[in-house]
């Protein structure tokens, strides 16, 4: 039993059971992608507190909406694909935002070359097994991984605590090390993604 496993677990006991069935994870998925907007809006007029909230919020829909798919049986090739869209977006958008005001821009192109090799690699895979490789384990604690690392930025401009930039700047150094893993630990057979996808 993994990571996302467990995860699994915990959310179908604690926050699936408030999710009505006729919710589809694809309809989560959509939130989160509907929520870019407002993120970029708060966060560009400096409302901080409102930005984080719905940035903590859309992150949450990342582990709900897999969890969704996988404990109800709805994982589709759309939604896989919506999902690793959704994520980039959001990632994006908040890493445009702060990473070159406060780390440079070389910190911001390495991350966004990454996640387009990631991309390239992904689609590859896809021609290659025939189905979607969804997000293997690197790719899912990179997502961890730099949720954190934005939460800790979310913290230095809400309280003032530029002490906190060392943790952020050394999670994003480290989400780069699992970006790099990401594009090792995709699938080499249908098979493989098959049980990647349910273990």
């Amino acid at each position: 039993m993994n990571f996302q496993t467990y995860s699994d677990d915990f959310l179908e006991r604690t926050l699936l059971p408030f999710i009505p069935h006729r919710i589809s994870p694809n309809q989560v998925s959509w939130l989160r992608v509907c929520s870019l907007p407002f993120i970029y809006y708060f966060l560009a007029n400096e409302d901080y507190v409102t930005g984080s909230v719905i940035f903590a919020i859309a992150a949450l829909t990342d582990a709900l909406d897999g969890a969704m798919a996988r404990k109800r049986n709805r994982v589709t090739e759309t939604g896989k694909v919506l999902d690793a869209a959704a994520d980039r977006g959001l990632i994006a958008l908040v890493a445009l935002i702060f990473v070159p005001t406060y780390f440079g821009w070389p910190l911001l192109l390495a991350l966004a070359i990454l996640e387009g090799v990631n991309t390239v690699v992904a689609y590859r895979t896809k021609k290659k097994i025939g189905i979607n490789p969804g997000a293997n384990w690197a790719g899912k604690i990179k997502m961890i991984v730099q949720c954190i690392a934005f939460g800790v930025l979310f913290a230095v401009v809400l309280f003032q605590a530029p002490h906190l930039l060392t943790y952020a700047y050394f999670l994003l150094l480290l989400s780069i090390v699992f970006a790099v893993l990401q594009a090792f630990c995709y699938p080499k057979t249908k098979e493989q993604a098959v049980y990647a996808e349910y273990s």
